[in-house]
C-alpha cells in the first residue's frame, strides 16, 4: 500500500510541477486581465478540459486507444504534427517586446479557443 502511494505522489509531483504551455497561458491570462473575472473563461475552460481527460484516463480510453494499433499510430501521428505545427508557429513569430500590454489580453473566446487547445 505504501508502494502505491509513494508512485502516486511522484507522479503528482512530476505531473503538477512543471508549468505547461497551458498553465503560463492561464498565469498570463490571470496577470494582464484588469479584473480576475476576465480571466474566469480562461481558467473554466482548462479545468474543464482537464477533468474530462482525467475522467476518461480513470474509465481506461487509453486502454482501447493502446488496444488498437492504427488508432495508437493516428494519435501519435496527429500529436506529432500538432507539435510541429506548434513549434514552427512558435519559431515564426516575432519577439514581443513588452511594450503593450493590451495585446496580451485576449477577448473571452480567444482566451477559451487557447485554453482548450492547450490542453491536449
Amino acid at each position: 500500500m505504501m508502494n502505491a502511494f509513494l508512485h502516486g505522489l511522484i507522479l503528482a509531483f512530476g505531473l503538477i510541477l512543471p508549468l505547461g504551455m497551458q498553465n503560463v497561458f492561464i498565469l498570463t491570462q490571470g496577470a494582464v486581465q484588469r479584473r480576475w473575472r476576465h480571466a474566469l473563461p480562461a481558467v473554466l475552460t482548462a479545468s474543464l478540459c482537464d477533468t474530462l481527460l482525467i475522467f476518461l484516463a480513470v474509465l481506461g480510453v487509453s486502454l482501447v486507444w493502446l488496444g488498437s494499433a492504427w488508432l495508437k499510430t493516428a494519435v501519435m501521428g496527429a500529436g506529432i504534427l500538432f507539435l510541429l505545427y506548434m513549434g514552427w508557429s512558435t519559431w515564426e513569430s516575432e519577439p514581443s517586446t513588452g511594450e503593450s500590454e493590451a495585446a496580451e489580453r485576449f477577448p473571452p473566446r480567444k482566451q477559451i479557443a487557447f485554453a482548450a487547445l492547450k490542453a491536449t
